[in-house]
């Protein structure tokens, strides 16, 4: 039931929802087809679930400051996982343990019932680092009978449960039942230091099991002898055909030209060895570097979750945001009141030893038309796409060049092909930053072979390029005016739109 702490506050809320409600509304760069937030911030999907036949997004929500900062978990549902309905809050810190923020966390659905497992996080005022000390991390877990409304809060573990080498940074739990056992799995760093001495924390995870979701204890400590990373957020192990996936966030990874070019990374590694045995052994051994593959090559992807539907699919949904990006790039909808969404959702597939991000069959069951080109020169059309979604489909590219423009060529995002490569360059004809990505430059992603087929998908001010069937994946937003949303495509491509 909900505390008076919560009333209040999502009364709070309520208020700044209809402060704000004419000049959100009124913003050009909202989406048609993605989670947003009504007003404020948002950012990691949590208690991604189907539940009772209806798709359950939850998510890290700051409707009273569109900087961010916690304090809520937003909701939204969905019949199809395209269309998406706002509901209230529901979750805010209103217990001792959560003070801080109601921080990341999953959902399980067992018996017709619906278990919310997150992170309680504080933050002691004080001269503390906030890695050793000054931080206390809890978990904690709610109920609910309707996805709605939440039963009272009961810590599951605390500082005290942690194994002693492990800072105060766990969080993020990921909950599932297999072979009648449940697990837990809780992003975590370690403390390390180097052969000179300094300092140098190790990412990894920790994993526990209860028989009762109640009381748990701790499984494994996984966590590498060679660092990748000091800090592994948003964990989240699942089978996939057959195959045991790690999915996680290592932060503090050394930028490449091609990879880890964002700030901080999200992918998955295949693991050596299944659950139900303890792996700490062998994962001391294990070199994650070796099999880490990002999620998404674009500039706006960070904190996946997957979960499965009734149907037997596992769909992951990230944030189309990275965490601490305010000095390299911005998001032009924050003058008008709120700041980033969720990414389409995916299916995921194996195969090749790789997994493959495709977007939900459901898009496809969208009024899509096919649309005549405003201009066709025989090697470009062009289109003018304003208020519509829009989908640019071409295959057969056998691994030659193509090009498409969204926008205007001294302000617009531009996506090349050729060969194994994709680029996405926001730079203008004077190399400078276009004005519609916000400071956004370039990203670089290859796939194995050849670049054989392309689909990119533009709601508003985001794009999802999906190359190869979801071999490689970018995610970008991007900020036109709707006078400039024009398109250049290759004269062979599908331009589709609603």
């Amino acid at each position: 039931m909900e505390s008076e702490i919560q009333k209040n506050r999502f009364r709070q809320e309520r208020e700044e929802l209809k402060k704000m409600e004419r000049t959100v509304n009124n913003c050009p760069f909202r989406t048609r087809y993605h989670v947003m937030p009504p007003v404020g911030w948002l950012n990691d999907p949590n208690g991604l679930c189907q539940f009772r036949g209806i798709y359950h997004a939850y998510f890290q929500y700051s409707p009273l400051s569109v900087h961010g900062g916690g304090g809520y978990w937003g909701h939204c549902t969905s019949t199809d996982l395209i269309h998406w309905k706002y509901k209230e809050p529901v979750l805010t810190t209103d217990i001792p343990e959560d003070a801080g923020g109601v921080y990341s966390g999953s959902a399980l659905i067992e018996n017709d019932h619906m278990y919310l497992f997150y992170t309680g996080n504080v933050k002691l005022p004080g001269n503390y680092d906030y890695i050793d000390s000054g931080r206390i991390s809890t978990q904690l877990l709610t109920e609910s009978d309707d996805g709605q409304h939440m039963s009272g809060k009961t810590k599951l573990l605390g500082m005290e449960d942690y194994p002693e080498n492990i800072t105060r940074h766990v969080r993020d739990p990921k909950v599932w039942k297999e072979e009648g056992t449940y697990y837990m799995v809780l992003g975590a760093r370690a403390r390390a230091w180097d052969k000179e001495g300094e300092r140098s924390d190790r990412g990894g995870v920790l994993i526990y099991t209860s028989q009762d979701k109640k009381n748990w204890s701790l499984w494994s400590e996984l966590v590498p002898d060679k660092k990748f990373g000091y800090m592994w957020e948003c964990p989240d192990i699942f089978v996939l055909s057959g195959t045991r996936v790690l999915s996680y966030c290592p932060q503090g990874l050394p930028a490449g030209e091609e990879k880890y070019q964002n700030i901080y990374q999200s992918g998955y590694s295949i693991l050596p060895v299944g659950i139900t045995a303890k792996m700490d052994d062998v994962f001391r051994e294990w070199d994650p570097e070796d099999t880490f593959r990002e999620w998404d090559m674009g500039f706006d992807f960070y904190a996946p979750q997957s979960f499965e539907t009734e149907d037997g699919r596992r769909i992951l949904i990230g944030w189309a945001g990275v965490p601490d990006t305010e000095k390299a790039h911005r998001n032009l909808s924050v003058e008008n009141g709120w700041q980033h969404c969720l990414t389409l959702p995916t299916e995921l597939v194996y195969r090749s030893g790789k997994i493959f991000r495709k977007p939900v069959s459901e898009l496809s069951n969208l009024p899509w038309k096919d649309v005549a080109a405003d201009k066709a020169d025989g090697k470009y059309r062009k289109y003018h796409w304003a208020d519509q979604a829009v989908a640019v489909k071409e295959d057969g590219i056998a691994g030659g060049e193509r090009c498409l423009l969204i926008g205007r060529e001294d302000n617009g995002l531009t996506i090349h092909v050729a060969g194994d490569k994709v680029e996405l360059t926001f730079l203008n004809r004077d190399r400078q930053p276009s004005i519609c990505g916000g400071g956004r430059r370039v990203r670089i992603g290859r796939v194995e072979d050849r670049v054989e087929e392309l689909l990119v998908l533009i709601d508003s001010s985001i794009v999802e390029v999906f190359v190869n069937g979801g071999e490689t994946v970018f995610t970008t937003r991007i900020y036109l005016d709707k006078k400039d949303r024009n398109l250049a495509a290759d004269g062979r491509c599908r331009i589709l739109a609603i």
